[in-house]
């Protein structure tokens, strides 16, 4: 079965790579980069369309018609030039232009951290899964060659077939955690390779092993509880957007009040009618054309209606806009609580899996020796070596958790947080 995988690796094209490396990656084919992207822009055409409102607006046409009886034709030409002098909405909404702006500047930010917490997430997963992964594939190795020297002995009446069954079974159950060890590598390869965006059969591992953590950071990250919360719901970005969301809404539904100042708009106009042509030449145009210069006001109050409507649609948006912000700053401090207590958890576990992992390592190296010169039973053997491997699995596992958890805590506020992981 492992000549059958390493062949599938030889076989197939692998990708080693580095977490720096697949965020670099991700930057560049990742959706999420895409969705990144499409902030920038809707907040740019955001700002064009604010302030188009209060440039002049222009018009060129030209038209011809004909009558039969008595047989005429027309030609015509207009040009209109129109602009809004004062506009109640147009003008906040250019006073606080700048909030939209960060609106979706912010919007284009937290995508990209958040791809990043993706990244990190992902690439953690597989580092533990490829560990573990290699773990019970060393096992299994050892499970075989011991079973095929029982099998020997057994054929030379060395041992019994008690002591031959158990051989053969405990090599039948490492085939099987191998097998679900694997199944839980590969969905963490297609995890990573979805969100870099890799489209082709790559087999993905990571370029470096899972890091010891430093005793310097150690107690750093330990330093980390429910007094920082503060400081991440001030630094959450999804935060910040439902906060201005809802300075936005409140700025449209003054406007909607507002609507009783009138709109003031100034026109120009310069048309022309004739039998003979199209003239396009501007001394021609000016010879025959009419000019005129408007100055008009409307007032939307006096649509009364549509004026109560508008200003309730407006409140209601504005209301809207104050649950998203609660709801956000609810679903963010829920977060960040469960991110701290698995924090907390995860270094105690990280703490007792590495005493634990020390211990039985000892216990393992003894009992291999012992079991040679048959000073113990294969049965006692096979719990220790158990122990040993859970208690290696268990370390490997608490150490990628502290990091999954310190990303999420990254991306939810925690921004001048250092990874020991690049």
């Amino acid at each position: 079965m492992i000549n059958l995988i390493l062949f599938f690796l030889i076989l197939t094209d692998t990708l080693y790579i580095s977490l720096k490396e697949a965020k670099e990656y991700a930057k560049k084919f990742s959706v999420y980069k895409e969705e990144a992207d499409y902030y920038n822009k809707t907040g740019i055409n955001n700002i064009l369309g604010i302030t188009s409102e209060l440039l002049p607006q222009t018009n060129l046409s030209f038209s011809y018609s004909e009558t039969r009886e008595p047989k005429r034709n027309f030609y015509r030409g207009s040009f209109v030039m129109s602009g809004k002098i004062f506009d109640i909405e147009n003008y906040l909404n250019l006073i606080f232009i700048n909030k939209s702006f960060n609106f979706y500047n912010l919007g284009k930010k937290e995508r990209l951290e958040y791809l990043d917490y993706l990244c990190e997430n992902a690439y953690f997963n597989l580092l533990r899964f490829y560990n573990i992964y290699q773990v019970k594939k060393n096992l299994l190795t050892y499970k075989e060659e011991y079973k095929n020297l029982i099998e020997e002995k057994y054929k030379l009446g060395q041992v019994n077939k008690i002591d031959y069954l158990r051989a053969k079974t405990d090599y039948a159950l490492a085939s099987q955690q191998l097998l679900s060890s694997e199944k839980n590598f590969k969905q963490a390869i297609m995890s990573l390779k979805i969100i870099l965006g890799i489209k082709e059969d790559k087999i993905i591992l990571p370029k470096t092993e899972i890091p010891e953590l430093k005793n310097e950071f150690l107690n750093e990250i330990k330093k980390i509880n429910e007094e920082d919360v503060d400081r991440i719901l001030k630094e959450n970005l999804n935060l910040k957007k439902a906060t201005i969301q809802k300075t936005l809404a409140k700025v449209s539904y003054a406007s909607a009040i507002l609507r009783i100042f009138p709109i003031c708009q100034l026109s120009y106009s310069s048309t022309y009618s004739d039998s003979e042509r199209f003239y396009f030449n501007l001394k021609d145009w000016d010879k025959r054309d009419n000019i005129s210069f408007s100055l008009s006001f409307s007032f939307p109050i006096f649509d009364f209606k549509n004026y109560l409507l508008n200003i309730n649609n407006k409140k209601l948006q504005m209301k809207k806009s104050k649950i998203d912000e609660r709801k956000t700053y609810e679903e963010i401090l829920k977060s960040t609580i469960d991110a701290l207590n698995s924090l907390k958890e995860a270094i105690e576990k990280y703490e007792y899996g590495k005493t634990n992992l020390e211990m039985a390592e000892e216990l393992y190296l003894l009992a291999k020796e012992q079991l040679k010169v048959g000073r113990i039973s294969y049965l006692d053997f096979m719990n220790i070596e158990n122990t040993y491997n859970e208690a290696k699995s268990n370390y490997i596992s608490s150490l990628c958790d502290i990091y999954i958890t310190l990303s999420l805590l990254k991306y939810l506020g925690l921004k001048d947080l250092k990874m020991e992981v690049e």
